[in-house]
């Protein structure tokens, strides 16, 4: 009797296996891989080998995280690449965020009980997620590619990860959230505006349209001086790329007394509606720890995260007013030329607050690394920003996909190669650091 084959389904073309060339556990083994159907985030290191060996294709964003930004420069208008790369001031922030992770270095332990499928999972405001890793709030995504929001909240949805709704997004609050799939966790930031019939409006719409946790941004209520995009005179919002939520929103199209998005609506009227949505959430006036009352009255009993949280004594003040999250943040650099880096702040603030508040963090990750550093210093969660943007900007979609998958992966092999079993064996007993007292004492 011939030996019974066996065919694998994969992305590239059927592989056929031969029972009785190979034993059944070596095709249990290679099934997975060469199906592209292996539970395992590291897998897709071996996707890509196998897709070269057998369809002599690579892939079409580069996998080494370090050069997406070159690239996506390189394919991007200079206005849209400064907008995003730039930060504040000098932008020693920007840099500080990057280089504080190499204050930390990773010690690999050695011949540890650890499986090729590791459990990454974690409960975050009661919903298990397959990794602790949240998509960042970020707006004007259009800017980068046509796919803009709707690209990157539909990957995100697949990947069964949270996906964060800026106020300054580049399509409408409910079309990004039937992009993202009908239960998926998705999460809506909020840049709170003085008006508070807008701000109730605004929540309405997101409770409504699924969206489950609330952040709400403290360090943004005024841009920052930031000298790329003054240089160029570039400011996006007032061109129309991130006002879709203000603009379709009926409270400020009352307000206004017209319809922006009508295909009737004059220049003019477009104009004025993009700068109201602007000076509406961009304050100029810092909002206040006592009224965040209000916002645990409008939004219920849905969870609520600060972002944008730098010093002990605010993670405190967080805590003490009812808040079940924060995020530490500085904006990417985005705000304060010259701010303690993020990954420096997170220490003491873990510390202080740790197992009190749902503690995430977010400003300065460019690979899985710097994810696991995170992690293991006591991050609940991260968040991914730039790297991610990159990829939206060299492939749409499917370059979200891809850089999202890679993040994933080195992520997921830095955490086996560590020597931790799963997410529980990551922390400090993992990391070596340089970290100095003098600036926790100032915290």
């Amino acid at each position: 009797m011939p030996p019974k084959r066996v065919t694998e389904t994969t992305t590239t073309g059927d592989v056929s296996l031969t029972e009785g060339e190979i034993s059944e556990s070596v095709h249990k083994l290679l099934g997975p891989i060469l199906s592209g159907s292996s539970p395992s985030y590291a897998s897709y290191s071996s996707q890509i080998y196998f897709t070269k060996h057998r369809t002599s294709q690579t892939p079409a964003v580069t996998p080494n995280l370090r050069l997406l930004e070159e690239l996506a420069r390189a394919r991007l208008p200079s206005e849209a690449y400064n907008y995003v790369a730039g930060g504040a001031g000098l932008e020693s922030t920007v840099s500080g965020n990057v280089s504080a992770f190499n204050t930390y270095s990773i010690i690999p332990r050695m011949l540890r009980p650890v499986l090729p499928q590791r459990d990454l999972s974690r409960t975050i405001f009661g919903q298990k997620l397959p990794a602790p890793i949240v998509m960042a709030p970020v707006g004007v995504q259009k800017l980068l590619h046509s796919d803009g929001e709707l690209g990157t909240a539909k990957v995100f949805g697949e990947m069964g990860l949270p996906y964060t709704m800026s106020t300054a997004s580049s399509t409408g609050m409910e079309d990004v959230a039937r992009a993202n799939g009908v239960g998926n966790p998705r999460w809506y930031q909020l840049y709170w505006p003085t008006d508070d019939e807008l701000t109730r409006s605004y929540l309405d719409r997101a409770k409504a349209s699924g969206y489950e946790v609330l952040v709400v941004t403290v360090d943004t209520w005024e841009l920052a001086w930031r000298p790329r995009d003054l240089e160029m005179g570039f400011f996006p919002f007032i061109e129309g790329v991130g006002t879709a939520l203000g603009l379709e929103d009926p409270v400020a199209q009352s307000q206004l007394g017209f319809n922006a998005t009508d295909r009737m609506a004059t220049k003019e009227q477009k104009e004025i509606a993009n700068l109201y949505h602007v000076v509406s959430t961009s304050r100029g006036v810092s909002p206040r720890w006592e009224n965040l009352h209000k916002l645990r009255t409008w939004w219920g009993k849905g969870p609520i995260v600060l972002k944008g949280i730098q010093s002990v004594h605010d993670s405190k003040l967080a805590l003490e007013h009812g808040m079940d999250g924060i995020i530490v943040s500085n904006h990417g650099g985005r705000q304060v030329d010259g701010a303690i880096a993020s990954l420096d702040a997170l220490v003491p603030i873990v510390d202080a607050v740790g197992g009190k508040l749902t503690i995430g963090f977010d400003s300065g990750i460019r690979c899985g690394a710097d994810i696991s550093k995170a992690l293991a210093i006591g991050a609940d969660f991260v968040q991914l920003g730039r790297p991610i943007l990159w990829g939206l900007a060299l492939d749409g979609e499917e370059g979200v996909r891809h850089v999202l998958k890679c993040l994933l992966a080195e992520f997921d092999l830095t955490v086996g190669l560590s020597g931790c079993t799963g997410l529980s064996d990551v922390s400090r007993d993992i990391l070596a650091t340089r970290y100095t007292s003098s600036i926790r004492s100032l915290l």
